[in-house]
């Protein structure tokens, strides 16, 4: 279970590294852990704690990691787990949009997990407000899939969801 759990904490981190188009010596600078043990993280060979976790964590501009059962989710000042009536085609159109910096499907491809994108420059003052409009214009309903004709593309926010 450790080894499992460290290759998730790794397999993150270098997503999210490489994303950002970041190397593992900028990634090493920036949280003042060796360029070595961040590659031997990533790779899942080493168990870093608390401390190194956390640096690695303000490198990468991510405020905390939950590691739960089933899923990795990433918690920050607006990080947003969204269902929808077809995971799998929410979470293509989510990962593209500029207003998310980091979009993952949850391992049981039950929910999408998203990381707000503070740069996006947005045309209403919530994000909430702000993703229902583009998802709105993208012909996805917010809701009850049962307030909209059959087949119709639904997504909602997944309250409650604790890590």
């Amino acid at each position: 279970m450790k080894e499992k759990r460290e290759r998730n904490i790794g397999n993150l981190f270098v997503s999210i590294r490489k994303m950002m188009g970041l190397s593992q010596m900028e990634v090493a600078e920036k949280s003042h852990v060796t360029r070595q043990n961040i590659s031997r993280i990533e790779l899942g060979r080493y168990s870093p704690g608390v401390d190194v976790i956390q640096r690695i964590e303000d490198a990468l501009g991510i405020e905390r990691i939950y590691i739960t059962k089933n899923n990795i989710i990433m918690a920050e000042s607006l990080s947003l787990i969204l269902g929808a009536t077809d995971v799998q085609e929410l979470y293509k159109v989510a990962k593209v949009l500029p207003c998310f910096r980091l979009v993952e499907l949850s391992k049981d491809k039950n929910f999408v997990s998203a990381i707000w994108n503070d740069e996006y420059e947005m045309d209403y003052e919530e994000p909430e407000m702000e993703l229902d409009s583009i998802l709105t214009n993208l012909n996805w309903c917010c809701g009850d899939p049962e307030e909209y004709p059959l087949g119709s593309k639904c997504w909602w926010f997944v309250e409650g969801l604790e890590p």
